[in-house]
């Protein structure tokens, strides 16, 4: 009996920045020049969709992101935690004002923030923060070229 469904390989191997728009590709460009490295393969974090790791200054976005139709919010939301990580390699928030969650949004991801880090929970806002905003890209664009100085070479493939 033949299948109804026709197997196809998931986007994200054809063209993994397919789901993102175009600004998101060019601020992956401007990243890597920067030293940051993106791996599209599951984070080493069990059940995470996407980590960003200061020491290698490696973002992971993991391959169901692209298929849950998440991979945008993901990639922006760990490489503000990339450039949260210049100039130093440690995460400190970027400073940008934040207006009052409102409450449903509190709500929902009062707990996450409080419970899993407590440690970087400013940090963790700013990068929820953005993924609402129309000018996510352009800001943190900006933040990368002040936080991170001057291009340097791409870090060695590991």
């Amino acid at each position: 009996m033949r299948s109804m469904f026709r197997w196809r390989s998931p986007p994200w191997r054809r063209n993994p920045w397919a789901p993102c728009p175009r600004t998101c590709s060019l601020w992956f460009g401007s990243c890597s020049g920067f030293g940051f490295r993106l791996q599209i393969s599951a984070p080493p974090l069990r059940g995470a969709y996407g980590l960003f790791e200061a020491g290698s200054r490696r973002i992971w976005i993991a391959p169901i992101s692209f298929e849950l139709g998440i991979a945008r919010q993901t990639f922006l939301h760990e490489a503000v935690h990339a450039v949260q990580s210049c100039p130093t390699g440690t995460l400190t928030a970027i400073g940008w004002r934040l207006p009052p969650m409102p409450p449903v949004v509190r709500q929902e991801i009062g707990g996450i923030l409080t419970a899993r880090y407590h440690h970087h929970r400013l940090a963790e806002q700013e990068a929820f923060h953005l993924l609402g905003q129309p000018d996510a890209v352009p800001g943190l664009m900006e933040a990368l070229r002040r936080r991170c100085g001057l291009p340097r070479p791409a870090a060695a493939p590991a």
